[in-house]
């Protein structure tokens, strides 16, 4: 088994659930998955948009460049940048607009296999 990767090892790439909206190409990430926790690195323009949507994994977001808006459940919307840690839990509705171009870590568990193409159920997600 292996136990060091390289983030250049991961395609970057657009959000399989984005595909088709006109902000889908500024959000690009690289996605690193083990058994029950995955990990994206995410590079976004200016502009990028992740509308309302919710998910069973609990999800951490730290902002290591940039800045973002983010919105969850029923409280924000709340600026997030450098150094600063959003965190999402399970089955919470949210959202995130990239209000620079930013540089991100995602952490979230369990795996989300609709950042997957092919797994896509996007009446369960988008809102």
């Amino acid at each position: 088994m292996r136990y060091k990767f390289n983030w250049n090892e991961f395609n970057k790439r657009e959000v399989p659930y984005l595909k088709g909206r006109p902000e889908s190409p500024k959000l690009q990430v690289r996605i690193m998955s083990a058994t029950k926790i995955m990990v994206t690195r995410i590079e976004a323009q200016k502009g990028a948009y992740v509308p309302r949507h919710h998910h069973e994994a609990e999800q951490i977001i730290l902002v290591l460049k940039g800045k973002i808006r983010s919105t969850t459940g029923e409280s924000g919307p709340d600026e997030i940048g450098p150094g600063e840690i959003w965190v999402v839990p399970s089955n919470v509705p949210h959202s995130v607009e990239y209000i620079e171009d930013t540089e991100a870590i995602e952490v979230v568990s369990p795996i989300r296999l609709d950042n997957f193409e092919g797994y896509v159920i996007s009446h369960t997600f988008l809102d």
